[in-house]
């Protein structure tokens, strides 16, 4: 027996000795479970790493964007071209309209800007085409048609402002036509159609006068160098300070300062984000034309039709258009956006098959020069999905110079 209990001493004397696998020592060490939750926290570090670098490249990015802006010959020429046309504005808000009393609409100042033009664009050697203004018939009828569609909003607007003030708020409302603050029954038929004769010409050239500038030479002029975002914003800074004139020339009309105060806010976001639709508009379809019409058809149905408050004596204008702008220009830049998201998906297919592999080497296919059209076509050919109107019409252009 104690042989027996010396051998199983011996036994486990020696068992405690022998070397320890990676299983046993990884179930007798506890600090295991410490190495495992650190882990995920290492993962996390990981992560944090990348995001960390993804905001210094993206300051970095940005810091070198705005340099670039702000040391470039460029940006001094757009805004020389901008206060060129800026100065005539104001001199006619606040000189001729308020100072003098002479009631000359707005079209002073966009009949000498549409002069200002087209000198520059003489000086320039610049074309219709080159701003923005495509002869090509089908950019000019979709144009037409998607404008139609951006404004659908506009009798919705009216509708949801007039239930909501004659039934939730008990107003006593009525729609009326007013052309430049009269209407039918207060001037008679005759001056209340050569108003709204008036007024169709006057917007007219006013719109043709701000896009060929805004959309048309500042664009061209400013997205070679920076880009089509940062031009877009630019651009729609120029606009926004463009429209602060019309509530600082209500200074001397009697307006408190809270109330021009806010009038400048509103003007300075609200013609921003017009702008950027508008900017958007150009780079989708190659021209102006669709941002045109849309303009148009806008400051048209707004300035005609009005929703008057007779409830209240003290109110007699249309107290509630603001908010109504707001709205029917919410829906209108949703359906541009997904407008112009579809175009460019559609048009970085073609760039890819022509052998452009980054879709920012044309904003426009239109912009492609004839020795491009050449060398690209029977690749274009093959692409999916529609072919650029503009395009089509250098391939005619290139067929028509060969054949010759």
């Amino acid at each position: 027996m104690a042989n027996r209990d010396e051998l199983i001493k011996q036994f486990g004397e020696a068992e405690e000795k022998q070397p320890k696998t990676q299983s046993q020592e990884t179930l007798a060490v506890p600090d295991s479970l410490a190495i495992k939750e650190k882990q995920p926290q290492d993962k996390v570090n990981h992560h944090g790493g990348k995001v960390k670098r993804k905001r210094e490249k993206f300051k970095k990015k940005t810091f070198f964007a705005i340099k670039n802006i702000f040391t470039d010959k460029t940006l001094s020429k757009m805004l020389n071209v901008f206060l060129f046309c800026m100065i005539v504005n104001v001199v006619e808000y606040f000189v001729l309209i308020n100072y003098l009393g002479i009631p000359t609409k707005g079209a002073i100042g966009k009949l000498l800007g549409a002069l200002i033009i087209l000198g520059y664009m003489y000086t320039a050697r610049l074309k219709p085409h080159n701003v923005g203004l495509s002869t090509n018939p089908r950019a000019i009828s979709s144009g037409i048609r998607n404008a139609l569609i951006f404004n659908l909003s506009i009798i919705p607007a009216y509708i949801i402002e007039y239930i909501i003030l004659t039934i939730v708020k008990g107003k006593n409302i009525i729609v009326r036509l007013y052309a430049y603050d009269s209407s039918f029954s207060e001037v008679g038929p005759v001056y209340f159609i050569a108003n709204i004769l008036l007024l169709l010409v006057i917007s007219v050239l006013s719109v043709v006068m701000l896009e060929v500038l805004f959309r048309g030479i500042l664009m061209k002029m400013g997205k070679g160098k920076f880009g089509f975002w940062q031009t877009a914003v630019i651009i729609s800074v120029f606009y926004s300070i463009w429209y602060l004139v019309v509530p600082l020339s209500k200074l001397t009309a009697g307006y408190k300062p809270h109330q021009i105060a806010s009038l400048c806010i509103f003007y300075l976001v609200f013609e921003f984000i017009l702008s950027l639709k508008w900017c958007m508009c150009a780079r989708a379809t190659g021209s102006i034309w669709l941002g045109l019409f849309d303009h148009l058809i806008f400051n048209v149905s707004v300035n005609l039709l009005h929703i008057i408050n007779m409830t209240d004596t003290t109110i007699s204008t249309d107290s509630y258009r603001n908010y109504r702008l707001i709205l029917i220009q919410i829906v209108s830049f949703t359906i541009c956006f997904s407008y112009y998201k579809m175009k460019m998906r559609k048009k970085e297919k073609i760039l890819r098959a022509a052998g452009v592999h980054s879709i920012y080497s044309f904003d426009s296919l239109a912009e492609m020069s004839e020795e491009d059209v050449t060398r690209q076509a029977e690749r274009i050919k093959t692409a999916e999905g529609e072919i650029d109107a503009e395009y089509l019409k250098l391939l005619e252009r290139n067929k028509l110079n060969s054949n010759k």
